[in-house]
């Protein structure tokens, strides 16, 4: 568990430091998103938002601990206006869920981690 933790800040340090990342993936195994059974949580998002600032600590801590029961997706929505316009993001954040690449649930707004759980049936 230590070093998915590990792994998943590095991964958030370099997307961070680099300003190149599109969208940001905590998981511990990238061929992990394709496959049965694959949960994907996709929070779009904004820096300008302030809403979207105060859920991206939550989906932080909701990714780290929830390593390997699900894929955390950031998008922001500037950079990826294709695939905000392809899940029809209105309001941000969007929470978007899916399995198996179908979407299942979505809620937009705050919430608690506790909230992202329930969001993702976990």
């Amino acid at each position: 568990m230590k070093g998915n933790i590990i792994t998943s800040l590095i991964l958030l340090i370099i997307g961070v430091a680099s300003g190149t990342m599109v969208w940001m993936e905590f998981t511990r195994d990238p061929k992990a998103n394709t496959g049965e059974g694959n949960i994907v949580l996709m929070d779009f998002y904004a820096d300008w938002s302030g809403p979207c600032k105060i859920m991206k600590p939550v989906v932080h801590d909701f990714a780290i601990e929830m390593t390997g029961l699900i894929i955390v997706r950031e998008i922001n929505v500037d950079q990826n206006p294709d695939l905000t316009r392809q899940y029809q993001v209105r309001s941000i954040p969007c929470f978007v869920v899916t399995r198996n690449g179908v979407e299942v649930n979505r809620r937009s707004g705050t919430m608690s981690k506790e909230g992202l759980k329930q969001l993702a049936g976990l």
